[in-house]
């Protein structure tokens, strides 16, 4: 259906979108205001608008209207010419090759056609038409916006820009975009894109303002001396009198003459001149870097329309009048004439905004910025840095190290493959990680790998633990994905796209962790879910299976949206948990393979008498240590859950604890060689168990048991957490059943 169409004397222009109405309704959700949101705009002819009560195109009558044009739309631009035999040349003007060679003239029916989509850049744009006429060449400029359906297009676009910027300056700049949005000026560093978007806004006035000066430059009167004889003297002073009777007898005698002329070499005219050769300077360089590095991309339109702008300059710059100016040293005082003369405050202001930055506030100023869903990755993992730092009570991360902005093409980057990252210390020790931009390899030297292709979620949370094993990683993965299922599926509610959420299942089935001491590698990943741009009632997110399926299975989707902190809470929510949890809770929650089960994460814990220092040598200082039972054995020993032996130290306690390698039963007289002082020409049978590596409790402290001391029954049962966690400093014992 026809959208937008503009009435010229030449031609008529129309723009047709398919379900445009249920996109609108869609984005009205998003932003109560949108009725009065936005304004088009033309330099020549009358705009009416599709009205969605009437159904049909009625004039735009107020300044401030309702959006039409959205993000990944395609929209329909078609332009038929009244007689086509005045009219030469058609064609839509743009700076990109992508956009011009989508539209075709049909000389025999006058008709200029092509499509547009602006995919994921918003902002202002402009749909330039150009053809020539009675041998002059006409630009119509029709100005809109592109609007989000996602989001809210006033508060929260500009709640991200300027998270984004707060951390990482000028990273939302970009150059080549459809789209622009309007900035100020202000004290911040000055770079080349920032120059060259801000130039763009300005030259023509700058050009026109020198002219302006050229034809009529600001001059002075100015004291000059001479020394010339008696007879070119024009104004005699009774000093001159005096110093001509005392020399009169001497013809060739020069005297001291002052006297006024106007003159052109003024502070003013110096700063013009500074003004006009380094602004040509920088334009050439910036230009030669363009069409070097973007001559793939460009129009030859474009690009012809960079070598006027130079011309224009070079032919300024190659006055005459600049022969007689002095170079600029500075302006040492307040100047009336820049701050208000005709011509003069152009140039002044123009300089001024050229060598400035940028402040992020509704400007004059055309500033191209990075595509939402680039910017929305990039908040999505400050959002989360921000909802740690708040439940973890910091001010800051205790440790920062985020990639280094890259300027590439001119245009700010992160550069790919190097991770962000930041650190918080908890008071127990515990340390949580979290990255941006964090890539899993299958280089054979990495503990923690894919075994394909290389894996890069957008966000990796990790959390080690060390109230079990000593750093162990919970590692969890957050995909930020700027699209919904209603992108594609008109009506749809916000919900995750379906390809999104079989990321997360591939992550998790892709990464895994490679013990060097096992056969096979383990996974990694404990969760891994989408951050998305949905909106809707919490009760009703809950109860839905992108959501439920988190409790289930530890894959889902979280809804987060700038200003959104109602359902942002569902994030913090989930954040505080796993930072909160113990590593058992979680490892207990990770569903095993089918037909199998997964080993406990607090698995049980030994503990063994030992009489004598000499018992003591058969695990300390040993290179193959191991443990023996007296006549009692362990009456549970060998059960499923059973992996760890902490040995009691006669009047002691326990001081470290091993792992159970392998055990079996021996013959008293067969443990020892005949020469161990622990030898013994006994029969009867024994435990002994094989242990491998050893950790050390609480520093290397002796450690009591919670029901006293150990001999005259000389096993105990403990789990590792109450070895890692001690109550009233003791080891607390269980009773355990096979």
């Amino acid at each position: 259906m026809q959208i937008i169409k503009v009435e010229h004397i030449d031609f008529d222009l129309v723009i047709e979108c398919n379900n445009l109405e249920s996109t609108f309704n869609k984005a009205q959700k998003k932003q109560s205001q949108i009725l009065t949101a936005t304004s088009y705009s033309v330099n020549e002819g009358n705009i009416s608008i599709y009205h969605f009560e009437n159904k049909d195109l009625e004039p735009l009558l107020f300044e401030k209207t309702y959006p039409l044009i959205f993000e990944n739309k395609d929209y329909f631009i078609g332009i038929t010419f009244k007689n086509k035999s005045l009219v030469q040349l058609p064609f839509i003007y743009s700076k990109f090759k992508e956009v011009e060679e989508k539209f075709f003239y049909r000389e025999e029916l006058g008709f200029l056609a092509g499509t547009i989509n602006f995919g994921n850049d918003l902002g202002k744009s402009n749909l330039v038409l150009r053809y020539t006429k009675e041998n002059q060449v006409r630009e119509i400029n029709f100005q809109f916006e592109v609007f989000p359906t996602k989001l809210n297009y006033k508060s929260d676009y500009e709640k991200i820009v300027s998270d984004i910027e707060k951390e990482y300056p000028y990273l939302v700049l970009d150059f080549l975009k459809k789209t622009y949005t309007s900035f100020k000026t202000g004290s911040s560093p000055n770079t080349d894109l920032i120059w060259w978007q801000v130039f763009g806004g300005l030259y023509n006035d700058f050009i026109n303002s020198s002219k302006f000066i050229l034809n009529k430059p600001h001059s002075r009167i100015i004291r000059q001396t001479k020394y010339v004889k008696a007879d070119r003297i024009n104004n005699w002073t009774t000093t001159l009198e005096e110093e001509y009777s005392q020399f009169k007898h001497l013809p060739n005698n020069n005297y001291r003459s002052e006297y006024k002329t106007l003159s052109t070499n003024t502070s003013e005219n110096k700063f013009f001149k500074h003004a006009v050769f380094q602004t040509l300077r920088r334009y050439k360089k910036v230009k030669s870097f363009i069409e070097k590095r973007f001559a793939n991309s460009i129009t030859a339109s474009f690009k012809s329309e960079l070598d006027i702008i130079q011309k224009r300059f070079e032919t300024i710059s190659a006055n005459p009048f600049f022969r007689s100016i002095d170079e600029f040293q500075g302006i040492r005082q307040e100047s009336l004439v820049l701050q208000k003369a005709t011509g003069y405050s152009t140039i002044y202001k123009s300089w001024i905004m050229l060598n400035s930055g940028l402040k992020f506030l509704e400007g004059i100023q055309k500033i191209e910025l990075k595509n939402i869903a680039d910017l929305y990755q990039i908040w999505c993992f400050l959002e989360i840095k921000n909802v740690l730092q708040n439940l973890l009570g910091k001010n800051n991360p205790d440790d920062i190290d985020l990639a280094e902005i890259q300027i590439d093409d001119f245009v700010f980057k992160i550069e790919r493959g190097v991770k962000s990252k930041v650190s918080y210390n908890k008071a127990d020790g515990e340390v949580i990680d979290l990255f941006h931009d964090f890539s899993y390899e299958t280089a054979q030297n990495q503990t923690v790998k894919s075994f394909t292709v290389n894996q890069r979620p957008d966000i990796v949370l990790r959390i080690t633990k060390n109230d079990l094993k000593e750093n162990y990683v919970l590692t969890y993965l957050y995909d930020a994905k700027y699209r919904l299922a209603s992108d594609e599926k008109e009506g749809s509610p916000d919900l995750p796209t379906e390809d999104s959420i079989n990321q997360m299942h591939r992550y998790r089935d892709a990464i895994y962790y490679v013990n060097k001491e096992k056969n096979k590698p383990e996974k990694e990943v404990i969760g891994a879910y989408i951050l998305f741009p949905g909106a809707g009632e919490i009760e009703t997110i809950k109860n839905l299976d992108y959501y439920k399926s988190i409790a289930s299975v530890n894959i889902g989707a979280f809804p987060l949206r700038p200003n959104d902190y109602t359902n942002r809470s569902l994030l913090e929510d989930h954040l505080k948990t796993i930072i909160g949890l113990d590593t058992e809770s979680v490892l207990n929650d990770v569903s095993p393979q089918k037909e199998s089960s997964y080993e406990s994460p607090n698995p049980y814990v030994l503990i063994g008498f030992v009489p004598t220092e000499n018992h003591m040598l058969c695990f300390e200082n040993s290179d193959m240590p191991f443990y023996f039972s007296g006549i009692k054995k362990p009456t549970k020993f060998g059960f499923k859950n059973l992996k760890y032996f902490a040995p009691y130290i006669k009047e002691k306690g326990v001081r470290d604890y091993y792992e159970i390698l392998d055990y079996q039963i021996v013959e008293r007289k067969e443990i020892f060689k005949t020469n161990h002082p622990l030898y013994k020409d006994e029969n009867g049978e024994r435990l002994v168990i094989r242990l491998g590596h050893k950790y050390q409790i609480d520093k290397g402290n002796f450690l009591k048991i919670s029901d006293g001391s150990i001999g005259q029954i000389p096993y105990r049962y403990t789990n590792l957490k109450n070895i890692k966690t001690l109550k009233d400093n003791k080891i607390e014992v269980l009773k355990v059943s096979k």
